[in-house]
Formats: structure tokens, sequence, C-alpha cells
């Protein structure tokens, strides 16, 4: 979905007073207990170090901090970082 259809999609949730993950091709991500973070709908990586990983998404980039970090697993539109997560950014 391009960019425009994303927003346009968010729009349409926030009409139909949906939650915005009911929107499709939303980014979605979720960190789980600060050592996995599933990053759904992305559009590639940017950066992928032990300490950062950055995720493009259709709006914005997902940064991802810590240590010891691994994608563990990645298809077209997801992916799995695991090590010890410190923190996770959303850029414009």
């Amino acid at each position: 979905m391009k960019k425009g259809g994303v927003r346009a999609a968010m729009r349409a949730a926030e009409l139909l007073d949906l939650p915005g993950e009911a929107a499709p091709g939303v980014t979605r991500v979720t960190v789980t207990g600060g050592r996995r973070a599933f990053v759904e709908n992305h559009r590639g990586l940017l950066e992928y170090t032990g300490e950062t990983v950055v995720v493009n998404t259709a709006g914005m980039l997902v940064k991802i901090r810590g240590t010891g970090l691994e994608i563990t697993a990645m298809s077209d539109l997801e992916l799995v970082v695991t090590g010890s997560l410190s923190g996770v950014e959303f850029l414009p």
C-alpha cells in the first residue's frame, strides 16, 4: 500500500472510530518483555547493527535500540528483532 493509501486507511479508521491497527498497511510494533520486537508492514531495513536497527515503514522510521540485537526472522511484511531492547523511537 502506498503512503497516501495508508493515510487514507488511517483516516477512515478514525472516522469510523476503529483502532488504527484495523486499517490495512499500518505499521504495528509489538515489544515483548524487552527482549523481542515484532514489526509488521515494514518496507525494508535502513540500518542494522548490534545496537541499532532502523526500519523503513509507510509513514515513518522505526528505530530500535539495545544491545546484542539480531534479526531472527524477516519476510516481505514482517520482521523480528531480538536482544536486550532499551528503546523504540518513531521518527518522521
